[in-house]
Parts: structure tokens; sequence; C-alpha cells
């Protein structure tokens, strides 16, 4: 969405103020898209998945730090950034111009970013994958890992059937808890009579 919205301003179809006021964009700088959400300034990280089309990878910004940790799953370290390069750029550009318009540095009281980009920065020792279809696996494991203070270095290619599984039955557990409480919420109160 960001290159989209930096394509535009490119075009001079749109300013950097009415990108940053898209509904989804703010919603999530603000903390306010879902109810698991918080606002980008209470955070240290923001994980943002990343698809250059045919592959994903995960993009980790620190906020304090103004910097995008890199984590690839398909290439080493010394090559991860080339692939993404054109897919992150608008990011590099554009997200620090979108943070400060919701003033997410002024709220930590740290100085705006103005016309700085944010750096990149490949991760170190990413779990590489062995084929080339579990790089969505990848991302939702290391996301998940770095969430929970684990070592990323556990993700083993071995694993990855075994979380998907895992993964695809949670999936399913939760919505069939959800389906219950709907349907209990259609049927309202009983009463006895």
């Amino acid at each position: 969405m960001l290159r989209r919205q930096n394509e535009k301003i490119e075009k001079g179809e749109t300013t950097i103020t009415e990108a940053a006021n898209i509904a989804v964009i703010e919603d999530e700088i603000q903390g306010s898209a879902s109810p698991f959400s918080r606002s980008w300034a209470e955070s240290e990280f923001v994980y943002l998945p990343l698809n250059n089309s045919n592959h994903w990878v995960l993009l980790v910004l620190e906020v304090k730090k103004r910097k995008i940790r890199v984590y690839n799953s398909k290439t080493r370290r010394a090559d991860s950034l080339r692939d993404i390069r054109p897919f992150v750029e608008s990011i590099q550009w554009l997200l620090p111009k979108v943070m400060d318009v919701h003033g997410v540095y002024d709220e930590i009281g740290y100085e705006r970013m103005g016309n700085e980009v944010l750096e990149l920065e490949p991760a170190e020792d990413c779990p590489q994958q062995e084929d080339g279809g579990n790089c969505g696996m990848y991302v939702l494991k290391i996301a998940e890992f770095l969430m929970m203070g684990l070592d990323i270095k556990e993700i083993k290619s071995k694993d990855i059937a075994m979380y998907r599984q895992k993964m695809a039955i949670e999936l399913v557990l939760y919505n069939n808890k959800r389906m219950e409480e709907r349907k209990k919420q259609k049927q309202g109160p009983r009463s006895c009579i």
C-alpha cells in the first residue's frame, strides 16, 4: 500500500498528508486497527510482512532506533536486501513521513524524522528455508518467536510441516469457538416459565 501511495505522491496525485490519513494506514499507526493493536508510539517493534510478488519477508521496524531489520528466509545475510530493495525503498522514505504526520516520535519525546530514511539492516542468523514454498510459514514463525522472546535459530526446516499443521488446527479451533459464541449470542438468554 505504501508503495502505491509513494507512486501517487511522485506523480503529484496525492500528498504525504493525504496518504498518511488513509484509514487503513492511520488505524494501524494509531493502534485502532484491531482489538489487540497498540499505537506505534507505544511499541518497541512493529512487524511488517512484505510480499515481493513471489516471496514473503518479515520486516521489523524498531521504532526508537529508526531502523528496519530484514528477516529473509530465502537468502543468506549478504544478499537479503538485494531482492527486496525495490519494494522497501518506498517504506524507507514514506513511512517516516507518515509516522511524523501521526506524531509517533512526538509522543515518545523523540525528534521527528523529517527527510531521514529508515535504515535497513539484514537480520543475523535468520533461519533459511530449504525449499521454495515455505517463506510464508517462516515469516509467521519468525514473528512469533521474536514476539515471544525465543531464539529464531530454533526454527528448523524439518519442523515447518508440523508448524503448518499446528496453525491449521489452531485456526479451526478458534473458528469453532467464535461460531459457538455467535450461536449463543443469537439465541439470547433462556428463561424458565
